[in-house]
């Protein structure tokens, strides 16, 4: 696998150094906020597989991954512990003695991976992503065991994962967007993070739809705006967006309920956007359902990118069967993840995204 390392001022200005060199099949390995000549940069290290780029084969693309997983399990089958015990083998077996006990842990240790990577291959991890994560593997060969190798490819998954938090401050007003597809989730998702400005943060929230085209929609955010004593304005057309905004000047934060959109309805995509353009919108959130395939969230990571948003949120985890999605989608875009969702009830049912604990549950399908 290549590595590089893309330095650039903003996040989109580096994730398309990455993309002009690498192509579409980069996969990023981590980001970091770095200083330069007293400015801030975004640092992003990303690594392509340099056979299976060549090919267009899918058969020889099959065969260069497992070519691949098997090099790099071979580099990691020797550890440092055998090294440093390998005279005191020799001298109580033997040679022969030390011989078998070396190949009697690397064969340990090659199963370990092996189990490693059909649970990675199960939980529906792109196959570049697990190259990437096993090529991660390299930098602790010399302290793998077979008992220990488990740990240290979530460790490497876990590096792997971009995240983001969203911090909210009664000092820094804010303007938050929710955009996605139909039936991701968004409004039930914006009612659990007003709520939780509002009662754990104690900041003064308010709330703006903009759906009134799907049917009850208003009714349902209307009804949990009045239990929870959050006031609520609809924007009919685009022109609503700036007297709305007037009326809100004095809220610490602001959520905006937008339609859900089908990816391929360009059109409709646009007339939510009118709505956003009218006023200065702090953060944008992706909204996606971790229950839906791989093609149909990288359509629509990439037909909702109009939106610029800076951050995803997972919703329906509770009911994906796997979730090699999430990373999946953070490596091959370079946005990170805010928040994951698993179930309706409001505001419990919402989780601030962490690198360990989204490996745990990409790996484990648990927290």
């Amino acid at each position: 696998m290549q590595i590089k390392k893309f330095v650039a001022p903003t996040l989109k200005e580096v994730t398309d150094m990455m993309k002009n060199e690498f192509g579409a099949d980069a996969v990023i390995l981590s980001t970091k906020v770095i200083e330069k000549d007293h400015k801030k940069f975004y640092e992003l290290t990303a690594g392509i597989d340099k056979i299976v780029e060549k090919k267009e084969n899918l058969d020889q693309s099959k065969l260069n991954f497992l070519q691949e997983l098997e090099r790099v399990s071979k580099q990691l089958s020797l550890n440092k512990q055998e090294k440093v015990n390998s005279g005191k083998i020799k001298e109580k077996y033997g040679q022969k003695g030390k011989t078998e006990l070396k190949n009697k842990s690397e064969k340990s240790i090659d199963q370990a991976l092996k189990k490693v990577v059909e649970n990675l291959k199960d939980k529906e991890i792109q196959k570049n992503v697990i190259v990437a994560i096993i090529e991660q593997m390299k930098k602790y060969k010399n302290f793998l065991q077979a008992d220990n190798v488990e740990n240290y490819a979530k460790t490497c998954l876990s590096s792997m994962l971009l995240t983001k938090n969203f911090d909210i401050k009664s000092s820094q007003k804010k303007v938050v967007a929710l955009v996605g597809s139909t039936g991701v989730g968004k409004t039930t998702t914006i009612a659990k993070l007003a709520l939780i400005a509002k009662m754990i943060n104690k900041l003064d929230v308010g709330l703006i739809s903009i759906d009134t085209f799907r049917l009850g929609a208003i009714d349902q955010l209307q009804s949990f705006a009045d239990v929870s004593q959050i006031d609520l304005m609809v924007a009919y057309t685009p022109e609503d967006m700036n007297s709305i905004m007037k009326r809100f000047s004095k809220k610490d934060i602001v959520f905006i309920d937008t339609v859900g959109r089908s990816q391929n309805r360009l059109e409709q995509l646009n007339q939510n956007l009118e709505f956003l353009k009218k006023i200065n919108v702090d953060d944008v959130f992706l909204v996606l359902s971790a229950t839906s395939s791989y093609r149909t969230i990288l359509d629509t990571v990439n037909k909702f990118r109009i939106f610029n948003y800076n951050s995803f949120i997972f919703t329906k985890i509770d009911e994906a069967p796997v979730l090699g999605n999430l990373i999946n989608i953070v490596t091959k875009t370079g946005i990170p993840i805010s928040f994951v969702t698993n179930g309706q009830v409001i505001p419990d049912d919402i989780i601030a995204a962490e690198q360990e604990n989204l490996a745990n549950l990409i790996y484990h399908g648990n927290l």
